[in-house]
């Protein structure tokens, strides 16, 4: 009999002792399921904000201002030989071209938090950029919270045609919405594509508000909400749908610092606003950069 007890002693630690491990393991894998923001090792901002409110990135290779373009020898082709300090030939570059994955995983915890700003409206020769005003209290700024991390809106710029593509084909135009993580210098840029349809309030005015010139620079304070530039349902976690991967910016230095979301859904404007957007803009865009072995997934 006492040997029979011992027995199930035994088969009953055993049995414990398994339970526990497969409850760790199956712990373990929940908690690793979760998707991390890009690596978060602290890294000098690509970003410079000038005492006026003008947003610029670093394009200087050893202190020496350098020229590019989207096209010619100064164009995407060749960026990567115009300085050795940018990161254009690596092998996170973006934009790449989307392949809708069959699949949702509801694994970004992602929330806005934009407010009405003040802009500055500058046409730097590659984009018309809207720079937002950065008060000095941090609660004062338009924000978002990924996976718990606050990145903070530094500028929204426009691309015609997009630059990401979807299954091959590009978009009339694309949105982006830089923001940074002031922690370690990480980006997180929300990409919004553009199509023809009805009139976007938005762009109504775009023809007196856009500086057509390179070099003009918007100096008048101007109020606007990037939330109008959003498709509807953007800040709910079940109805937000949307594509990320990590990636690069798309326009030198093109570091390789960017958790990029692009939106599934997209905004409307009209055929003569897009053919307004493109009269400024030029086509500038870059070409779609290989994968090399990441995954773009679905939300």
């Amino acid at each position: 009999m006492k040997t029979n007890q011992l027995t199930q002693l035994l088969a009953a630690c055993v049995v414990a002792t398994v339970m526990v491990l497969l409850t760790s393991c199956a712990a373990d894998q929940a908690d690793s399921a979760a998707e991390p923001v890009v690596e978060s090792t602290p890294t000098e901002s690509p970003y410079v904000i000038a005492p006026n409110g003008e947003i610029t990135l670093r394009t200087d290779c050893d202190g020496v201002d350098i020229h590019w373009e989207y096209e010619g020898a100064d164009g995407p082709d060749y960026w990567d030989d115009l300085c050795t300090d940018w990161a254009c030939g690596g092998y996170q570059q973006s934009p790449v071209n989307i392949v809708p994955p069959p699949v949702r995983r509801l694994s970004k915890s992602l929330r806005f938090y934009w407010k009405n700003t003040e802009t500055h409206i500058v046409n730097n020769g590659h984009t018309v950029q809207y720079n937002i005003d950065q008060p000095s209290n941090q609660n004062d700024r338009s924000y978002i919270s990924l996976n718990g991390q606050r990145f903070y809106l530094l500028q929204f710029h426009f691309h015609a045609a997009s630059e990401h593509t979807v299954n091959g084909e590009h978009y009339p135009a694309e949105i982006h919405f830089v923001h940074q993580n002031p922690l370690n210098g990480q980006l997180a840029v929300i990409g919004v594509f553009v199509e023809e349809g009805a009139a976007n309030p938005f762009f109504a005015d775009i023809h007196d508000l856009w500086p057509h010139d390179e070099g003009h620079y918007d100096d008048a304070s101007s109020t606007f909400n990037p939330n109008m530039l959003m498709p509807s349902g953007y800040n709910n976690f079940y109805k937000a749908h949307f594509w990320y991967y990590d990636g690069s910016l798309t326009t030198p230095p093109c570091s390789e610092i960017v958790n990029w979301m692009v939106w599934s859904t997209t905004i409307e404007a009209s055929h003569e606003q897009i053919m307004e957007m493109e009269s400024v803009l030029h086509e500038n865009y870059r070409p779609v950069q290989p994968l090399d072995g990441r995954l773009v997934k679905a939300q």
